[in-house]
């Protein structure tokens, strides 16, 4: 199943119609499904899946271990911004810092909002940064920040 057909798929039909197609996609290792998989457990918009926000964290951090940048961003709002989670703004910078190395943008990243609004100081957002970069040095599926 293709990337649009998953968000197709997601948009279509209802959250537990969705979560059942994609599920057996998820565990056999699809980043796109692993990433709506986690996102209707942390989200539901339609109440039809129970919320299970550690499973969801599971699942997101599966997709980003792949190498799917959408999920190192949501991770990122959630650490940055949800009451869902604990805050950890350092964690999020490092979030999505890995997420703009992986589409090309450190200079536009959302990084660079969290450093801004949060005021993390220059120490802490250089070891972010640093984090990140081993990270892809060691390979996602290697990185600590990913692990489950």
């Amino acid at each position: 199943m293709s990337e649009e057909d998953i968000i197709s798929l997601f948009y279509a039909k209802s959250h537990l119609e969705s979560y059942e197609i994609l599920l057996p996609l998820a565990r056999k290792g699809n980043k796109v499904a692993n990433y709506f998989i986690g996102n209707m457990l942390i989200s539901p918009i339609d109440q039809t899946v129970e919320s299970n926000v550690i499973k969801g964290i599971r699942f997101l951090k599966g997709s980003a271990r792949a190498g799917y940048s959408p999920a190192l961003e949501f991770l990122g709002n959630l650490y940055a911004y949800s009451e869902k989670v604990k805050d950890d703004i350092v964690r999020a910078h490092t979030l999505f810092y890995l997420a703009s190395i992986i589409e090309n943008r450190v200079d536009i990243g959302y990084h660079l909002i969290i450093e801004d609004e949060f005021e993390i100081s220059e120490g802490e957002a250089n070891k972010s940064k640093e984090a990140a970069k081993y990270c892809m040095e060691v390979g996602l599926e290697n990185c600590a920040i990913l692990a489950e």
